[in-house]
C-alpha cells in the first residue's frame, strides 16, 4: 500500500465514538510512517489509519479509552482505506448522550449474542434515570472487560469465557419473568427496576476476579457481594438525584438478608425474593447442564459437590 496513492471518496465520510482497542504503527510501501488503529463499538470494528505528518494523536491514549474520531474512505489500486482527519477524548457531556451501551465493543465480547440482547432490552427500557444509572455503572474502562469477558465462577456455573454476562443477563430475565408472572399489574417502572437488580447483582465479581477468573487480592478479603454497593457508587449517586426512590429500592435489594442469614435487614420487597431466586435458578440449571452434558439425561449426576437426578419419562 501506498498512502500517496489514495483519494478520498466525495461523501464517504467516516466519524463515531469508539473505543481504542488495538494500536500498532507501520510503514507503506514507500516507507511513510502510519499508525493503524482497531476501533469497537456494540455494533461496529473497524481499522483505520492516522498518518502523524497530517493528523495529532491525543498523548496517553490507554486501551479501550473512548475516542472522537473523523475521517474520510479513500481508495487506491487495489484497496480501500479510512484516513482520520481528527482524533480526541470525548467530553463527558458527549459520552452521556449516546445510546446506552454503544460503548461496550461487542468484539471484546466471548457471548456477543448475550451482549447483543442486552443492549436490545436496555434501549427498549422506558427509565431514562435507569439507562443513565447502567452507562455509568458498566461503561467505564476500568471494568468493561471483567464484566464481558470473566466466567461467573472458577469451576462450576458459567465457568466458561463470558459467563459472567450470561449469567447476570439469564437472572435479569427470569426476575423480570417473575415479576410478570406472579404481579401482573406490577408497573413497566418497577419490572424494569427488577431487571436492573438482577443484571448487576454480581457487580462485584468485576472486583474479586479478572478476565479470566482468577481471583484478585481483593478476593481474599472480601466477598464479591460486599462490593456491589461500591461499584454501583457513581450510578447510585445519580440516581439519587434523579430518582431517589429507585436507588434505594436497589441498595435495599442488594443488601437485604436472605433467609437463614444472620445479617441484614429482611426483605421489604418481592424483588429481593425475585433476585435471589433467578440467582439459584440460573446456577443450577447451567450445573445440571454440565453435569449430564457427557451422558444420557437422566438418573443421577454429579458435579463436584452437588448431586442432582432425571427422571426417565416414556411418551405415551
Amino acid at each position: 500500500m501506498k498512502l500517496n496513492e489514495l483519494r478520498p471518496i466525495k461523501q464517504k465520510t467516516f466519524q463515531g465514538t469508539y473505543r481504542l482497542t488495538g494500536r500498532v504503527v507501520d510503514f507503506d510501501d514507500e516507507g511513510i510512517a502510519y499508525v493503524k488503529l482497531r476501533l469497537s463499538r456494540d455494533n461496529n470494528d473497524c481499522r483505520v489509519l492516522a498518518v502523524p505528518d497530517t493528523i495529532t494523536i491525543p498523548d496517553g491514549l490507554k486501551p479501550m479509552e473512548l475516542v472522537s474520531v473523523k475521517g474520510q474512505v479513500c481508495i487506491g489500486p487495489q484497496e480501500s482505506e479510512i484516513i482520520l482527519t481528527d482524533i480526541r477524548r470525548p467530553i463527558t457531556a458527549e459520552v452521556l448522550r449516546l445510546p446506552a451501551l454503544q460503548t461496550l465493543p461487542k468484539s471484546f465480547c466471548p457471548r456477543p449474542e448475550a451482549l447483543e440482547e442486552l443492549t436490545h432490552i436496555v434501549r427498549a427500557m422506558k427509565s431514562a434515570h435507569l439507562q443513565s444509572f447502567l452507562k455509568r455503572v458498566l461503561e467505564r474502562r476500568d471494568r468493561l472487560a471483567v464484566f464481558l469477558q470473566a466466567p461467573a465462577s472458577q469451576r462450576y456455573h458459567h465457568n466458561y469465557p463470558g459467563g459472567l454476562l450470561v449469567h447476570s443477563l439469564e437472572v435479569a430475565k427470569g426476575v423480570l419473568t417473575m415479576v410478570q408472572m406472579n404481579e401482573p399489574e406490577a408497573s413497566q417502572g418497577l419490572q424494569e427496576l427488577g431487571f436492573v437488580a438482577g443484571l448487576l447483582h454480581d457487580i462485584g465479581k468485576i472486583q474479586t476476579c479478572d478476565i479470566k477468573g482468577r481471583p484478585t487480592a481483593a478476593a481474599r478479603l472480601c466477598d464479591h457481594a460486599d462490593l456491589t454497593l461500591e461499584v454501583c457508587a457513581l450510578g447510585l449517586a445519580y440516581l439519587d438525584r434523579m430518582d431517589p426512590d429507585s436507588a434505594l429500592a436497589l441498595r435495599h435489594i442488594w443488601t437485604c438478608a436472605s433467609p437463614g442469614a444472620r445479617y441484614g435487614k429482611s426483605p421489604y420487597m418481592t424483588l429481593a425474593r425475585y433476585v435471589r431466586d433467578a440467582d439459584g435458578q440460573s446456577a443450577m440449571a447451567d450445573n445440571q447442564r454440565k453435569a449430564y452434558q457427557n451422558r444420557k439425561q437422566q438418573g443421577f449426576g454429579r458435579l463436584g459437590q452437588n448431586n442432582y437426578w432425571l427422571p426417565t419419562l416414556h411418551a405415551h
